[in-house]
């Protein structure tokens, strides 16, 4: 009567794994643990959402060749990247693990290029630039080019807030809004043109600018900016300071 249920556990204990579990204890727990806690060289899984699954996967810097360095923009071509069936297999097996964070977000095509925009100009565009094309931001910090990201991973990076990079939630930016952003960043990766440019650069060169514009404002209100004194009052002066005139 017992020996069903003790024959029913060994063979799910004795079933083989699946491949999703197979690629994370190849590529992952090295870093993050068998049970996804993590360890020294690699934080915990553990709630983070497929989100963020699917971006450090889907952008290359995922699985890491050294732990804790991270290399963005890496291909399958280039025999870095997983493969998209490989990334799908992990991201199910890791599913119940990282529940509690953002999903993945889903990107319709036709979004607002205009909203896009918009929004782009308000919350991206200070750090990564008018044209997408990165730049620092302070320290060592550095926002990355978005020419080659693609539509999903932007939308990702919106959702899970990398690095540096605030986390944008439905409160700051609804799924519709993710789309708009999204597909302007597509769009003027494949038009070449975006918003007009020299509206914003990032607060580093602008920074820059700032000053260098306050140094040369100095120098010409000391060089030019003079006020002459009329010739009586310069007569008179002298005079008084030679003792010919009453002080």
């Amino acid at each position: 009567m017992f020996a069903l249920p003790l024959l029913l556990a060994a063979a799910v204990s004795a079933a083989p794994p699946s491949r999703g579990e197979q690629l994370y204890m190849t590529d992952c727990a090295s870093c993050h643990a068998a049970q996804k806690w993590g360890t020294a060289d690699g934080p915990s899984l553990r709630g983070v959402g497929l989100a963020a699954v699917d971006f450090y996967l889907m952008s290359g810097r995922m699985p890491a060749a050294v732990p804790w360095i991270e290399v963005g923009s890496r291909d399958e071509r280039s025999g870095q990247q997983l493969p998209l069936d490989d990334i799908r297999a992990i991201e199910a097996y890791l599913a119940p693990d990282v529940a509690g964070g953002p999903p993945i977000p889903e990107i319709a095509a036709g979004g607002n290029l205009e909203h896009g925009r918009s929004l782009f100009a308000l919350n991206c565009e200070q750090c990564h630039g008018v044209q997408g094309e990165g730049g620092g931001i302070g320290g060592l910090a550095w926002a990355p080019s978005l020419r080659d990201a693609p539509i999903n991973v932007v939308a990702d990076a919106i959702r899970v807030g990398p690095e540096e990079m605030p986390t944008f939630g439905e409160n700051q930016l609804s799924s519709q809004d993710v789309i708009d952003v999204a597909t302007y960043v597509t769009d003027f990766q494949i038009s070449g043109t975006s918003a007009p440019p020299f509206r914003s650069t990032g607060p580093v060169p602008e920074g820059a600018v700032g000053y260098l514009l306050i140094i040369v404002l100095v120098a010409f209100v000391f060089t030019f900016w003079r006020v002459e004194t009329p010739a009586r009052e310069r007569e008179e002066t002298k005079r008084r300071d030679e003792g010919e005139l009453p002080v």
